[in-house]
């Protein structure tokens, strides 16, 4: 019964780390890693808690295929960095399912609006442009990074 919690730990992890790489389906890695223990009988989320995180891990992959994100690395970085200390600060100091959620995307918007006080991250796009540029680095990575921290959160 070790092996599917270290593969559930090890797919949950390398779902964070690929969060920061473009174009790699970092959300479908985190819900296998939070799948794993479904599968093998451990119990750990309910089929709503699954069905919910799966829809959003599928909307997110298709539309992170779908749209044109900027080649900036420094932008990524600081948006899914502050989105990632975001969603361990909501596990650790609220309720597992609220304070991910909402940790997640309050570090994300930290992190873009610090990425926008750089040199590199001064943008002379509309408003519409910059929350389409924001919601399409943050959005994916945030999901990923729901999933894999309450997984690991719930792991025993």
């Amino acid at each position: 019964m070790i092996f599917p919690i270290i593969l559930s730990i090890a797919l949950c992890v390398l779902g964070i780390v690929a969060a920061f790489f473009k174009r790699w389906p970092a959300a479908l890695i985190s819900l296998a890693g939070m799948l794993v223990p479904h599968f093998t009988g451990a119990e750990i989320f309910t089929s709503g808690t699954l069905w919910f995180w799966g829809v959003a891990a599928a909307i997110v992959t298709a539309n992170m295929y779908m749209s044109s994100i900027p080649p900036v690395k420094a932008l990524r970085y600081y948006t899914l960095g502050g989105s990632l200390v975001g969603t361990v600060v909501g596990a650790v100091l609220t309720a597992p399912q609220v304070g991910v959620i909402v940790g997640s995307f309050f570090g994300a918007g930290l992190g873009f609006l610090a990425f926008r006080r750089t040199p590199a991250g001064r943008m002379n796009a509309s408003f519409a442009r910059t929350l389409t540029i924001f919601a399409d680095v943050a959005i994916p990575g945030a999901i990923a990074f729901c999933i894999s921290i309450l997984t690991l959160s719930c792991l025993q």
